[in-house]
C-alpha cells in the first residue's frame, strides 16, 4: 500500500491547469502551505510553463515524500 499524505490538496489545487500529485507532494515535503503551491501554479502558468511530474524514484521527490507521509 502506498504511504499517505498527512495534507490533502484543495480543490483549487486539483483543478488548477498545472495539477500535479508528484509536485504537489514534492512542494509539501519542501515546507510550503497549499496556499503558497496554488501561487507557484498561477506563477508558472502566466509564464507558460508545463505541469511537471516528478519521478517517484528521483531521490529529491522520495527526500521531500518521506517527511509529508506515514510509515
Amino acid at each position: 500500500m502506498p504511504p499517505r499524505l498527512a495534507v490533502r490538496p484543495t480543490a483549487a489545487l486539483k483543478a488548477h491547469p498545472q495539477w500535479s500529485q508528484t509536485d504537489f507532494e514534492y512542494f509539501r515535503g519542501k515546507g510550503y502551505s497549499n496556499q503558497q503551491i496554488l501561487e507557484f501554479w498561477e506563477r508558472d502558468l502566466r509564464l507558460g510553463c508545463q505541469p511537471l511530474n516528478w519521478k517517484p524514484t528521483d531521490a529529491k521527490y522520495q527526500h521531500s515524500l518521506r517527511r509529508i507521509t506515514r510509515r
